[in-house]
C-alpha cells in the first residue's frame, strides 16, 4: 500500500471533515441565530440609529452566510462535486436572494429617506426576506441529512429553529399591534412626516 496516497486521503478526509463542521456551524449561525436577531432589533429597539443598526448587523450576516457558502463550495470540490444535491442547490439560490435582499432593502431606505412614505422595495424586500428565513431553516436540515448527522443533532437544530420561528412570530405580532396602537396618534399629529431616519425605524417594516 503506498503510504503517502493513504495520508493525502486521510488529509483530504480530515479537511472534509473541519470543512463540514465550520461550513454548518457558521452558515446556521448566519440565518438561524443572526438575521433573526438582526429583525429583532429592528422590531424592539426604539432609538434614532436603528434601522443603520440594522443595516449593518445585516451586513454581517450576509458576510457570515457567503464565508458559510465558500466552505460548502469548496468542501463540494474536495468531495467531487455535489452540486445535484438539494441542499447545495438550495444553498446556491439562498445566497443570492439574500443578496438581492440587501439591495432591495438598501433601495428602500434610500428612497423613504427621499419620499417619506413606503415604497415597492420595502414589500419586496420584507416578504422575500420572511421566505428566505423559512427556506435557509428548512436547508438546514437538509444540510444535516446530507451530512448524515445524529438523530441528536437533528433534534437540536428542530428545537433551536422552531424556537426562533416562535420568537419571530412573537416580535412580529407585538410590534404589529404597536405599530396599529402608534398610527392614529401620528396622523393626528403629523409627526411621520417629520420622524427623518428615525420614522424610517418607527413606520418601516423590514424582515
Amino acid at each position: 500500500m503506498d503510504i503517502g496516497s493513504t495520508e493525502d486521503i486521510n488529509n483530504t478526509l480530515a479537511l472534509i471533515r473541519n470543512a463540514q463542521i465550520a461550513h454548518g456551524v457558521i452558515a446556521s449561525l448566519a440565518i438561524v441565530v443572526w438575521f433573526p436577531l438582526g429583525v429583532f432589533i429592528l422590531r424592539t429597539l426604539k432609538m434614532k440609529n436603528t434601522v443603520r443598526f440594522h443595516a449593518m448587523w445585516q451586513c454581517v450576516g450576509l458576510i457570515l452566510l457567503l464565508v458559510g457558502f465558500g466552505l460548502g463550495s469548496w468542501m463540494s470540490s474536495l468531495m467531487g462535486g455535489l452540486y445535484g444535491e438539494a441542499h447545495v442547490i438550495l444553498g446556491i439560490v439562498i445566497t443570492i436572494l439574500f443578496l438581492v435582499s440587501a439591495i432591495f432593502g438598501y433601495l428602500h431606505h434610500k428612497n423613504f429617506l427621499r419620499t417619506q412614505s413606503p415604497t415597492h422595495e420595502r414589500h419586496i424586500h420584507v416578504w422575500l426576506g420572511r421566505f428566505l428565513l423559512i427556506l435557509g431553516l428548512i436547508n438546514g436540515g437538509t444540510g444535516l441529512k446530507l451530512a448524515d448527522n445524529t438523530t441528536a443533532g437533528g433534534i437540536v437544530y428542530g428545537v433551536v429553529a422552531g424556537l426562533v420561528g416562535i420568537t419571530y412570530a412573537g416580535v412580529w405580532y407585538w410590534s404589529k399591534r404597536q405599530r396599529n396602537e402608534r398610527e392614529p396618534v401620528a396622523e393626528a399629529t403629523g409627526q411621520q412626516k417629520n420622524d427623518g431616519v428615525a420614522g424610517d425605524s418607527n413606520a418601516v417594516e423590514m424582515t
